[in-house]
């Protein structure tokens, strides 16, 4: 049976095209016209009164019309900070199908997401994180917009694509299921819980089986979801080894790597575990997707005291960071597997290799600010001045009580540093020539490993909304295997039951799969 090599991204290659004009490349155009001259005043009080209340206008996106748009301020920090210190430029959410039902981007999108790069003098610290992300797991396309409002030039925002319903059929390819976002709605209700035991915002921490301890945490599309994540979460604290039935481990493995390599600490990671999504499949398996980075690259430098980390700490920054942290069960849980945490380690180094030490990611940096250049000139309410933005690659800039480091000055630092770990230079097996065959009512994998002291795996699943299974290969002249010892790995699967598959070896100290951004890359059954 021949095999192909696909990646995630290219099954919906119609989605991209169809919504390049607002999500693909070069800066988009967003108009916005209110009938109430006192807008801004009414979106304020709107905020303070009810933060999910919308305001209708009309909007123009790249151009075509959508009438009776729900506009409203959206954010925390990025808002209230902001408005305190008197500063006009607020972020925003648009819903444009708020009293027309059925209006949506071409991609099918109904929301857009316009933030203030708050923390951010570069503005690129959203766009650069999610493609970096992008290469490895589902995330929003982002890009840069120019607003305008009463027909005002508002300035250069940063436009993130929704995790939504649209987002999950063009990354799983089905509809339905549940998002949970991960995520403390009200942070004043979240410091001031009662009745429950104390909870450490969306850290997945178990405190009991009644939802109304988790509802200061947690946003769920539908109630019935509560049953899932309570379900998640006990069996991530209690009975580890059964994470697999209710998690999709290796995209979690991924999101705490990328994570950990773009010192993105305003995450689940960092000390106040949020800005992150879990989507439940048909299987009520959880996705986890990272969402909201204007804080990536030491945007946010606190520490689980709360105290200011230094700009060492943030280079330094542990490939093992929270291996020992109760309060981040997925870390400490999770890690704890030696499989897991070899894996782990193999995904750190590939996301180094491919985009830290070949200085790629600043390459990519400096095209962005280039690109954006003369609208963040112009842009007369920009948290910072035009000189911070140019200075932003490799100078701090003080923003209130916070410090915001450089990204050159970071992460030049940061890809020598994890570049010489020890961690990242532990021998790992490695995999050949692997393929697939159909043999009766079943498909034999064969792969050549080598160095796989601790064995090889096979990693399959029947669609594309689905975690990967696996089943251990063996070299013992057994289950299809040829012969004992040469090195040659076989593993079975029922044919209805595998359409996607990869192979992951481990060694004593490290592992490997094939294809090397598996399970975002995998081989394909035809």
């Amino acid at each position: 049976m021949r095999h192909t090599l696909l990646f995630a991204f290219i099954f919906f290659t119609s989605f991209a095209l169809n919504g390049q004009d607002f999500y693909g490349n070069g800066i988009q155009e967003v108009r916005i016209e209110f009938a109430q001259k006192n807008w801004d005043v009414m979106l304020d009080s709107l905020k303070q009164a009810n933060p999910e209340a919308r305001l209708v206008a009309t909007a123009w996106v790249n151009g075509q019309r959508f009438d009776s748009v729900g506009v409203r301020y959206k954010g925390n920090s990025s808002y209230f900070r902001t408005r305190n210190e008197t500063l006009k430029k607020l972020p925003m959410n648009i819903k444009l199908d708020f009293k027309k039902k059925g209006q949506v981007l071409k991609n099918g999108q109904n929301t857009i997401k316009l933030s203030n790069s708050f923390l951010d003098p570069s503005f690129l610290r959203d766009p650069l994180s999610y493609e970096v992300i992008r290469k490895y797991m589902p995330a929003p396309q982002c890009n840069f917009s120019k607003v305008y409002l009463n027909g005002k030039y508002w300035g250069l925002y940063v436009n993130s694509e929704s995790v939504d319903n649209a987002f999950i059929k063009k990354h799983f390819g089905v509809e339905g299921g549940h998002i949970v976002k991960c995520d403390p709605d009200n942070w004043k209700k979240v410091r001031s819980q009662t009745g429950c035991p104390k909870g450490e915002n969306a850290s997945l921490t178990y405190l009991n089986d009644n939802a109304g301890c988790y509802d200061a945490f947690y946003e769920v599309d539908n109630p019935s979801a509560w049953k899932l994540l309570i379900n998640l979460i006990k069996v991530l604290n209690k009975t580890p080894d059964q994470i697999e039935t209710v998690l999709d481990v290796d995209q979690t493995l991924w999101m705490l790597a990328l994570n950990n390599a773009i010192v993105n600490l305003d995450s689940y990671n960092g000390s106040l575990s949020h800005n992150y999504y879990l989507w439940f499949d048909s299987a009520n398996v959880a996705h986890p997707i990272i969402w909201d980075l204007n804080m990536s690259f030491g945007g946010w430098r606190r520490d689980f005291s709360f105290q200011e980390m230094t700009d060492d700490q943030l280079i330094q920054y542990s490939p093992l960071a929270e291996f020992e942290n109760l309060r981040r069960p997925l870390i400490s849980k999770l890690l704890k597997n030696p499989l897991y945490r070899k894996l782990y380690l193999a995904h750190l180094r590939t996301i180094v290799k491919e985009n830290l030490t070949t200085g790629q990611l600043m390459t990519r940096a400096q095209a962005m600010s280039k690109e954006i250049d003369p609208w963040v000139k112009q842009d007369s309410l920009k948290l910072y001045s035009y000189a911070d933005f140019q200075n932003s690659f490799d100078k701090s800039m003080k923003s209130g009580p916070d410090n915001v480091i450089g990204l050159r000055t970071l992460m030049t630092k940061r890809a020598d540093f994890l570049a010489k770990h020890p961690l990242m230079n532990k021998p790992q097996p490695v995999i050949a020539d692997a393929s697939a065959s159909k043999e009766g009512l079943k498909v034999r994998v064969t792969a050549k490993l080598t160095s796989a002291t601790r064995g090889g795996w096979l990693y399959y699943r029947a669609k594309q909304q689905y975690a990967f299974k696996k089943v251990p290969m063996v070299d013992d002249g057994t289950n299809g295997d040829i012969a004992a010892g040469d090195g040659i790995y076989t593993a079975s699967v029922e044919t209805p039951k595998i359409k996607h598959w990869y192979v992951a070896a481990e060694g004593d100290e490290g592992a490997a799969t094939l294809p090397e951004h598996a399970s975002f890359e995998y081989f394909k059954l035809d």
